[in-house]
């Protein structure tokens, strides 16, 4: 296919047929997705630089009854996922396993955190933990519940 005449003044790429479609096999497409915006955002920002991690809380007996789950990338700690088993709750867990994150994303270099939680969830656990809400998602996950979004400088 050729370069049509109109693009040789404005240098626009040449344009070619494509598609969209609904693809079956989600896990490779994911990675074709994640290894483009991957190199995309490696040219702009530098290499993302990632580090899983998982925390765990323990009862005597050794069961899991709480437990955190992030990413620390670039210069951020994501946290994913913070669980405290109700039998649990109150007794200021979720501080420590939080304030250990946090100790994890300083000594990896981070300059913040950033999480999400739902109305349903500890929307008022974060401010009380230094966290700003920087901002919401009305009617998520269903209408009438609130999605929040928040960060802390490290």
């Amino acid at each position: 296919m050729g370069i049509a005449a109109d693009n040789l003044t404005t240098g626009a790429p040449e344009r070619c047929s494509v598609s969209i479609q609904r693809e079956a096999d989600v896990a490779a497409t994911r990675e074709a997705v994640v290894r483009g915006l991957s190199a995309h955002n490696e040219a702009r920002v530098g290499p993302r630089r990632t580090e899983p991690l998982a925390l765990s809380l323990r009862d005597e007996a050794g069961t899991m009854v709480g437990g955190l789950i992030g990413e620390l990338k670039w210069e951020w700690l994501y946290v994913d996922l913070l669980w405290i088993d109700e039998a649990h709750r109150g007794a200021g867990h979720g501080e420590a396993l939080l304030g250990m994150a946090e100790q994890a994303a300083r000594d990896y270099g981070a300059r913040g955190v950033y999480l999400g939680t739902m109305s349903i969830q500890a929307p008022g656990f974060y401010p009380r933990m230094g966290y700003r809400e920087c901002g919401r998602m009305e009617d998520y996950p269903v209408a009438g519940q609130t999605f929040h979004h928040f960060t802390k400088a490290l």
